[in-house]
């Protein structure tokens, strides 16, 4: 399988945002994320990091 747990880094740690994420993808000032079962989160933030071995994708906040 090749989902991946979306994190956002900030300075107290990291909190998860969203599991089993299928699809990301930029728009103008976010990140719009997909999971498995369609579901849509827009997060206001940028990639930091991608982990494929992990199955990971560090974001950073704006």
């Amino acid at each position: 399988m090749c989902e991946a747990k979306v994190y956002l880094e900030t300075d107290s740690g990291r909190e998860l945002v969203m599991n089993d994420v299928v699809s990301v993808k930029p728009e103008t000032n976010s990140l719009e994320l997909v999971d498995l079962f369609g579901d849509r989160k827009s997060v206001s933030a940028t990639i930091k990091e991608i982990k494929l071995l992990d199955h990971e994708i560090l974001l950073e906040p704006h």
